[in-house]
């Protein structure tokens, strides 16, 4: 199957205030894929969960692509199960380690082939595309603030945050349930888009007109960018975890067709 070689950076930083680093990524660019999971739980049980999640979606991507046919839907169903089987092995550790009950993690996680970005993700990890100068979210944040904005109770998140309504209390996370409802979705690549992919750790610190501009003014420099977001984050408190991965599909392969042959 088609994929792409991706142009791609990441950065984590555990920033000014946790003691530890429960964010954990995969980047391969070989593959045309990236992992970002923020985890949560007990005493190094957010750590467990966003490596677990990470690695075990990495490994079901991975292993189901060469078998995979020029079917599109098979592509999103693959990616579905990768952060469903994700889910089981978290919770199932969970159950069996008192020590790590309750352990969960966000994930978003994007495939890049096809001349397609697939994605999925739960919780409140993003995904943006910048496009044409303009930064646009794919991911709408499965939480309470984002819950009550979109029935209409809050107009705006600043209307919400002054009313008390915490930003990060998640509605959806991987591992906490013996199930779980995934959100995927898939869209067209054009030369010139940049991905990012982050945790709530850049998001709840730089809005999302810094950020853009920030990708637009170093388009040619994806690892300034990184560098220069992760700092912002940190000026502006770093109060959690930070992680992020800039990605953009190999300009010479777009609308074109990258055979990359998996071992």
């Amino acid at each position: 199957m088609d994929s792409y070689i991706l142009d791609a950076v990441a950065r984590t930083d555990k920033g000014l205030v946790r003691k530890s680093n429960e964010d954990a990524y995969s980047l391969l660019p070989e593959y045309g894929l990236v992992v970002i999971a923020d985890g949560m739980g007990g005493h190094k049980a957010g750590e467990v969960a966003s490596r677990i999640a990470v690695q075990k979606i990495s490994d079901v991507l991975i292993s189901g692509l060469d078998q995979m046919s020029d079917d599109l839907a098979a592509t999103q169903d693959l990616l579905q199960q990768a952060v469903e089987q994700a889910n089981q092995v978290i919770f199932d550790k969970a159950e069996q380690l008192l020590e790590y009950q309750g352990m969960g993690t966000t994930v978003v996680a994007g495939l890049f082939i096809k001349g397609r970005l697939f994605y999925a993700h739960v919780g409140d990890s993003r995904l943006y595309l910048l496009r044409n100068g303009r930064l646009i979210p794919l991911t709408s944040d499965h939480t309470l603030l984002q819950s009550l904005l979109n029935k209409g109770v809050f107009k705006t998140r600043r209307e919400a945050r002054l009313a008390g309504i915490p930003s990060s209390k998640l509605t959806r996370a991987v591992g906490l349930f013996e199930q779980v409802d995934v959100d995927s979705a898939d869209i067209e690549l054009k030369a010139g888009d940049v991905y990012l992919f982050c945790s709530d750790g850049l998001t709840d610190m730089v809005t999302d007109a810094m950020i853009g501009a920030v990708i637009q003014e170093s388009l040619l420099n994806l690892p300034y960018a990184a560098d220069l977001l992760l700092e912002l984050a940190l000026m502006q408190g770093g109060v959690d975890n930070i992680s992020l991965v800039l990605a953009r599909p190999d300009q010479a392969s777009v609308g074109k067709t990258h055979v990359n042959k998996i071992a």
